[in-house]
């Protein structure tokens, strides 16, 4: 079956430019290019504010020396708000974070210490 020539034309096109802008391009730290897509997240104003300690793994959380149940549906957002799995956490961190009905943690925002002073100061 022949290749369509509009096909070829659109791959070398995009050959021709990830060579010619991947040489002129500036090394990206790992988490500078997802800044770009981030914009300044808004974060719910019923939410609490903690220091969390790395998840053990057995359904509990520990934030600001309390043990929390956490929620089946538990989602962590790091602090480009991109979702993360919880065992990738490793080292405590300040949380933002919300219940659910039932009262277990149901969202936790990772935040960087900058959000972190604000939201203290309200």
């Amino acid at each position: 079956m022949p290749i369509p020539a509009s096909l070829v034309a659109s791959v070398v096109s995009a050959v021709i430019e990830t060579a010619v802008s991947s040489s002129t391009a500036v090394p990206i730290k790992q988490y500078d290019q997802y800044e770009i897509y981030v914009t300044k997240r808004i974060l719910p104003p019923e939410a609490k504010v903690g220091y969390m300690l790395p998840p053990p793994g057995d359904g509990t959380i520990v934030i600001s020396g309390q043990n929390l149940k956490a929620s089946p549906t538990i989602q962590f957002r790091n602090q480009q708000n991109l979702i993360v799995m919880s065992m990738s956490l490793q080292k405590p961190s300040d949380v933002v974070y919300i219940n659910d009905t039932y009262g277990a943690v149901h969202r936790v925002w990772l935040v960087t210490k900058a959000e972190a002073d604000s939201l203290k100061k309200k």
